[in-house]
């Protein structure tokens, strides 16, 4: 089963027959996810004999490795990144948690019920609870999502519970996703091309999208123009941590407004999905990840 694995990922992995083992899957997550160092940190911690292997997919190759993972018990859960997050969902069927399925998206696998494979989203909770952290509640903030893949479909699902009627804004190039945002409270649709005409009304603006990351490091969802003519209050938030300062974070902080990236999410939502793995507590598990491997 080893050796067909190896003929399913694009990069070169460590793993023995027989070898317990979590994963993150993805396009390319041995060279940008951070999953990998934080869960073996974790491993290490617990004195679990356990590690996280990231494993390079292309699309076509994608059903045959979930099918090899579903049926190799060595295999406990993990992490879903870019771009597969929906496919998965997919791949597991009836097997995924009610929030997913209201997100349609996972990045989190786990065994449970006689070692059945399930998944579940941990990107909106971690993404919100890391807002509050620094910034405080929302609930009277107009917000708009940059964004409306996997984690922007998460992120806008949580942040639309705790604000009033009609103050989440949800944005994204691909127009079909309005009939999810049709799904949510309190939330309205605005077409990509026209989000500049909403922008100086908001409060928080959230870059849920892909630009600013990988090969769309230097591009930003708002071009450097529009910033100067937005309150000064406004607070700029990048789900991404990789770049730590994204065009969209560093065009904000050159015009001096208050930002966050998305390290502490990434760290949280982690923790998270550990737990669903490894049944530890929670702060415990974000301590041992973050131990000296601060970023």
């Amino acid at each position: 089963m080893i050796e067909n694995l190896y003929k399913l990922i694009d990069n070169k992995i460590n793993l023995s027959k027989n070898e317990k083992f979590t994963a993150i899957i993805g396009k390319n997550p041995s060279k940008t996810a951070r999953s990998p160092v934080l869960w073996n940190k974790a491993f290490e911690n617990f004195n679990l004999d356990l590690k996280m292997i990231s494993l390079d997919v292309k699309k076509e190759n994608l059903k045959d490795l979930f099918n090899l993972l579903k049926n190799n018990k060595e295999f406990i859960g993990g992490s879903i990144t870019i771009p597969y997050k929906s496919d998965l969902t997919t791949l597991l069927g009836g097997n995924i948690s009610e929030e997913a399925n209201k997100i349609g998206s996972i990045n989190s696998l786990f065994r449970k019920d006689n070692d059945k494979l399930y998944g579940t989203n941990t990107d909106g909770e971690a993404s919100l609870a890391a807002f509050k952290k620094k910034y405080g509640e929302v609930e009277n903030k107009k917000i708009m999502i940059l964004g409306c893949g996997g984690a922007g479909k998460a992120v806008s699902a949580f942040f639309s519970k705790e604000i009033k009627k009609g103050d989440l804004y949800l944005t994204s190039k691909n127009k079909n996703n309005k009939a999810y945002s049709e799904k949510l409270e309190n939330t309205t649709w605005v077409d990509w091309d026209k989000k500049q005409e909403f922008l100086n009304n908001m409060d928080i603006i959230i870059n849920c999208s892909s630009l600013g990351f990988d090969t769309q490091i230097h591009i930003s969802p708002i071009q450097e123009e529009f910033y100067k003519h937005l309150k000064s209050s406004v607070i700029f938030y990048d789900i991404i941590y990789n770049p730590p300062k994204t065009k969209f974070l560093e065009f904000a902080e050159n015009n001096n407004f208050k930002t966050l990236n998305g390290s502490e999410m990434n760290i949280l939502q982690a923790a998270i999905s550990f737990n669903y793995v490894v049944e530890k507590n929670i702060d415990e598990i974000k301590e041992a990840m973050i131990k000296n491997n601060k970023k």
